[in-house]
């Protein structure tokens, strides 16, 4: 590995310089010796990681040296390398095949699976905490027309669902401002549910 390559890519790219940053970040994968390099180097890099304006890291770095790192990981069940797929679901998203070839999986589905790997580590909590708590923002930000389930109005077995990831992350906050979030989004998602069933009936 020749880390001159990616120094000059960091500046080149801080001066718009695309053309030569683009050869740099090239010359930079090229000159990794072995799998093991590699490895080395990512642990190292990813502490430190900048995401651009994006919330993603280069598409060539994220391709050819992270992911077939994290893909290792994540399959054998490495906590690490499932979190940081989590961190990075947008290079996940916008890396063509990479989401289908992880099973489809989201956000909130990385920071799970290290929640059942270890329910005990405090990092991989907060950020399926702050996971669950955007989606719940997400289904009520249309109140007070309804609850949301993806973009249409949730139905009754929908409901059971949101309630159960509700439910679920009163488990995981610990915060009094998290948790009266939930507590009236509760309170929203009961209000609905008794106008889904007050309709059902008014229609049967």
């Amino acid at each position: 590995m020749n880390i001159e390559y990616y120094e000059s890519f960091e500046k080149e790219l801080e001066a718009g310089l695309k053309k030569q940053a683009t050869a740099s970040v090239k010359k930079f994968v090229d000159s990794f010796k072995s799998r093991e390099e590699i490895k080395d180097w990512v642990w190292s890099y990813l502490p430190n990681l900048e995401k651009n304006r994006h919330s993603c890291i280069r598409y060539e770095i994220f391709i050819n040296l992270v992911y077939p790192i994290l893909k290792e990981g994540f399959e054998s069940k490495d906590y690490n390398s499932t979190l940081w797929l989590g961190k990075l679901i947008q290079n996940v998203y916008q890396t063509k095949g990479v989401f289908e070839e992880l099973g489809s999986l989201v956000e909130m589905d990385f920071y799970r699976k290290c929640y059942e790997i270890d329910s005990s580590n405090s990092k991989g909590r907060t950020l399926l905490l702050e996971s669950i708590l955007n989606w719940l923002s997400h289904c009520e930000h249309e109140w007070p027309t309804g609850i949301l389930y993806a973009m249409d109005g949730a139905t009754l077995e929908q409901c059971e669902i949101i309630r159960k990831e509700t439910d679920f992350a009163f488990t995981l906050a610990s915060s009094e401002r998290d948790i009266a979030f939930i507590e009236q989004f509760l309170s929203k998602l009961s209000l609905y549910e008794e106008r889904l069933n007050k309709s059902l009936k008014q229609d049967s």
